[in-house]
């Protein structure tokens, strides 16, 4: 995920188990995540997160492009994100 650092996207972990930052910030060390993380009830709630964690990739527009229960793996991650990045780079070719 770092060589993706500044890429017009973001993803982001929702948690709905309540974690207290402390808590959460030791779950994202431990498992080495590099992503954006929120542990809360209420946004897990908001977003219909039906499980945890759920991930969201998010486009440069603000809308949501692509949402996972659990972890998809690194193939289906990568897959999305490299339609989403394409889609993104000509969209900005056709953008005088």
């Amino acid at each position: 995920m770092k060589q993706l650092a500044g890429k017009p996207f973001v993803l982001l972990g929702v948690h709905g188990l309540g974690y207290t930052p402390a808590k959460l910030k030791a779950v994202v060390e431990k498992e080495k995540l590099n992503w954006r993380s929120v542990s809360s009830r209420d946004i897990a709630n908001e977003w219909s997160a039906r499980g945890t964690p759920t991930y969201y990739v998010i486009d440069p527009g603000g809308m949501i492009r692509f949402k996972w229960v659990g972890y998809p793996g690194m193939k289906t991650l990568d897959a999305a994100l490299e339609g989403l990045l394409k889609e993104v780079e000509e969209s900005a070719k056709k953008t005088p």
